[in-house]
């Protein structure tokens, strides 16, 4: 199964956007999404800062960045 992280910050309304985004995304298989709070890795807070919400595919980890085209984000997660 693909795994994918899904940058994100609390609170964040983008990041609950992107989130349904890919819940509502029709997919031929199933993928597995990690949600990763950047304010709890100061490494990745200063990498991303204000980018999140970002997908990382982990196979490659290519990233998708906000704001995500609904196309662009069923490509993204079936790569």
């Amino acid at each position: 199964m693909p795994e994918f992280y899904l940058l994100i910050r609390h609170p964040c309304p983008l990041c609950q956007q992107a989130l349904v985004m890919i819940h509502q995304t029709e997919l031929e298989e199933p993928v597995s999404l990690h949600m990763v709070d950047i304010d709890e890795q100061p490494e990745l807070q200063d990498e991303y800062g204000w980018l999140i919400p970002v997908l990382i595919r982990q196979r490659d980890d290519a990233e998708l960045k906000w704001p995500f085209d609904p196309q662009r984000l069923a490509e993204f997660l079936q790569q």
